[in-house]
């Protein structure tokens, strides 16, 4: 009784407050980082781990680690899904060919511009065109969309073309940078963590990914985000503190002056002044050269507020402005 009563109070909270029982859509802006921290890992017939993966083998475990469930072979995988034209081929699409025998015998990631990532009988996990006239265009088989997209490439159901960052994020899912979630949402309006902007990041200004290495304590080699975080690590754009990275952290206004400046090489010196960052602020020089930059003119109120947190919309928008 008293577990039904428990039932039923947690029934009436989700109704009152608006709250779902279903899951968060996923992340399929992980699908690319998990993807490419394995390159290079050997083939090994059977294989499912970094210590080796055949090709059935390393999709399963790229696609489970952002929350997909698919057979393991690749005959079987071919089953699944939806059936889609190469011409309108897009980035996570399963890209099936015929490399012996009869029937479907190999399986990779389309991860745009013609390019498919797979494990390689004899080169490992490596990168591959689809169109290759030596071998893979003859082999193909045909693709399956396994992940959930509702509409066309760079539209999403709540990015409207009235919204002011619609420009930025249409351009960049055009790109294949940023992808969105799970049915095609962005969420614009969402808080974005530090180790999505390092995968938004690696992916815009085109780092190396595989290694897996652990430089921070908070992210173990199995970390989806882990080649995205050392890559910026090691390229000194975006470091954490104490040995920690805090891969789940919002980020702030002041640590995106701060990684937009490094990676893209902003210089100059703008003589606006923010009343909320004095000289002695330790983002000072960054959002200066920022602003130099013409990537911010700060609020209305002369202020940049440099510890609010940045939404998915604003930090596309500012990418967006460094890119373009």
């Amino acid at each position: 009784m008293k577990k039904f009563l428990f039932l039923v109070v947690m029934s009436l909270m989700f109704i009152l407050t608006g709250y779902s029982t279903v899951s968060a859509e996923e992340n399929y802006e992980k699908l690319i980082p998990v993807a490419k921290k394995y390159l290079g890992v050997p083939y090994a017939w059977g294989g499912t781990s970094a210590k080796g993966f055949d090709c059935s083998g390393y999709i399963t475990t790229v696609y489970k680690e952002i929350g997909i469930a698919l057979p393991r072979t690749s005959s079987s995988i071919y089953n699944t899904g939806n059936s889609v034209s190469k011409k309108d081929l897009r980035v996570g699409d399963l890209v099936f060919f015929n490399t012996y025998g009869s029937g479907v015998s190999h399986v990779g990631i389309y991860i745009g511009e013609n390019e498919f990532i797979h494990a390689s009988s004899n080169k490992g996990v490596t990168i591959s065109n689809v169109n290759d006239p030596y071998y893979w265009a003859s082999r193909y088989v045909g693709a399956k969309r396994v992940l959930s997209y509702k509409g066309e490439s760079g539209e999403f159901r709540d990015v409207g073309s009235t919204l002011w960052a619609y420009s930025a994020i249409h351009k960049l899912s055009e790109d294949n940078v940023a992808i969105g979630y799970e049915n095609s949402y962005y969420k614009p309006n969402t808080f974005i963590k530090r180790s999505e902007v390092a995968g938004l990041m690696a992916q815009a200004i085109d780092l190396k990914m595989n290694d897996r290495s652990t430089s921070f304590r908070d992210i173990p080699s199995s970390h989806w985000a882990v080649g995205v975080t050392n890559a910026m690590y090691d390229e000194k754009i975006f470091e954490g503190s104490n040995g920690s990275f805090r891969p789940d952290e919002y980020l702030t206004r002041g640590q995106m002056a701060k990684i937009l400046v490094r990676a893209f090489d902003l210089n100059g010196s703008s003589s606006k002044q923010f009343k909320d960052v004095p000289p002695t602020h330790w983002a000072n020089s960054y959002i200066n050269k920022l602003a130099a930059s013409g990537l911010t003119t700060g609020y209305d109120d002369g202020t940049y507020k440099p510890e609010n947190h940045v939404t998915r919309a604003q930090f596309t928008a500012f990418l967006y402005r460094a890119m373009y």
